[in-house]
């Protein structure tokens, strides 16, 4: 490959022959006479390589110059042309900018109108809704109420039969306790008459055993003292006891 930078044919032309005497080549840099060699070729390399260096600055310094001249002079230019330039666009932003703030204010103008529209709906519904509700919470109220009387009403009904049961219990448990008074009374009666018959029995029994007692004395008077002459008297009159 030829170079196009006729500055550079001279360190090309060396190319090829540094190329083919240092590519590929592994230098023997445990000996002296080895690193010797690899430090001489690094030099001439490095040479090659710093003088093309320097003839690059050389030749690119009247381009570069050229290169920044022609810069300054369209920074210049460019500047006097936006200074030119500037006061139109602004005047076009400007008309670009109003006309953008009409449509803007158009825009919002609908979206306003919708918005508005849009809540006024709205508003119906919730208007509609807090009626739908408030009528539920009246009926709701009604059904409580009424349902509050019903249970009261039960529970007046309740407390009335639950009176009258409690009545008829005590007039019953009152009919029982006369009841068990009269029985135990004539309980007692029945008791003391029937004592007072055993007594009066026990009385009779007692009189007739007395009144055996002493028919068996008298007659065992009889029976040992009847023969005595001095006891005929009371004997006969024993005798006639009945």
């Amino acid at each position: 490959m030829t170079t196009e930078i006729a500055e550079y044919t001279k360190t090309e032309a060396a190319l090829a022959d540094l190329a083919s005497r240092y590519k590929g080549v592994v230098f023997d840099i445990a000996m002296k006479a080895g690193l010797a060699d690899a430090i001489k070729a690094r030099a001439e390399l490095r040479n090659y390589r710093i003088g093309l260096e320097k003839l690059r600055v050389e030749i690119k310094a009247p381009a570069l110059k050229r290169t920044q001249q022609i810069d300054s002079e369209a920074r210049r230019i460019t500047a006097e042309l936006v200074a030119l330039e500037d006061p139109i666009d602004a005047q076009i932003k400007a008309d670009e900018r109003r006309k953008e703030a009409e449509r803007l204010a158009v825009i919002k103008a609908e979206q306003d109108r919708i918005a508005a529209e849009q809540q006024a709906i709205k508003d119906a519904e919730q208007a509609r809704m807090d009626a739908e509700r408030a009528e539920i919470a009246r009926q709701r109220a009604e059904l409580e109420a009424a349902n509050r009387a019903r249970l009261e009403s039960e529970a007046a009904a309740r407390r009335q039969i639950e009176e009258e049961q409690r009545a008829a219990r005590m007039e019953r448990e009152e009919a029982d306790r006369k009841a068990r008074k009269a029985i135990e009374a004539a309980e007692a009666e029945a008791k003391a008459k029937r004592e007072a018959e055993e007594a009066k029995q026990r009385k009779i029994a007692a009189a007739k055993a007395e009144k055996l007692d002493a028919r068996a004395m008298l007659d065992t008077f009889v029976t040992r003292f009847g023969h005595l002459p001095e006891f005929e008297s009371v004997v006969t009159a024993i005798r006639g006891i009945k």
